[in-house]
């Protein structure tokens, strides 16, 4: 029994630590601002692990391409992304609008995708009817002679 006792007291002494209130940094980047930037992080890094090669030959710094972009610092990143992590509620509802984004521009994506493979379809059949009327048509040659009077028939008419 006191064993239960001295389980409950380190319990409650534990739990009833000094919780300290989240300072907002300077820089805090805005929720909405905060959204767009970790989006286009979202797109940047798949891009990257997609064809990392082609992104190296293109030379493009992928972090100072999104800080330019949306004007700010990594420092300010890093801060307002500690911020806003300590606060999983808020955290939470800017990773479901990223992944509603991400969602919406794979949607979007994906019209255009349909889109342009009906188009190069219906260029490869215009092609395809253009080709056919260009050709020669085939001589049915059994129709010609069947149409030809016979031997017989050129010399003057019966030979009975």
């Amino acid at each position: 029994m006191k064993l239960k006792w001295i389980l409950i007291f380190a319990v409650l002494l534990v739990s009833c630590q000094n919780v300290e209130e989240i300072k907002k940094p300077d820089g805090l980047i805005p929720e909405k601002k905060m959204v767009e930037v970790l989006t286009d992080l979202s797109i940047l890094y798949s891009a990257k692990n997609f064809n990392k090669r082609i992104l190296e030959e293109t030379g493009l710094p992928l972090k100072t391409y999104l800080y330019e972009k949306h004007q700010i610092d990594s420092l300010q990143l890093a801060q307002s992304t500690e911020y806003y992590a300590k606060n999983y509620t808020q955290f939470k509802k800017i990773y479901n609008q990223v992944k509603l984004n991400l969602d919406n521009m794979k949607t979007d994506l994906e019209v255009v995708q349909v889109e342009e493979k009906r188009v190069e379809d219906s260029i490869r059949d215009a092609k395809t009817i253009t080709d056919s009327l260009r050709e020669k048509p085939q001589i049915n040659r059994k129709l010609i002679d069947s149409l030809r009077p016979a031997q017989g028939e050129m010399n003057g008419g019966d030979e009975d």
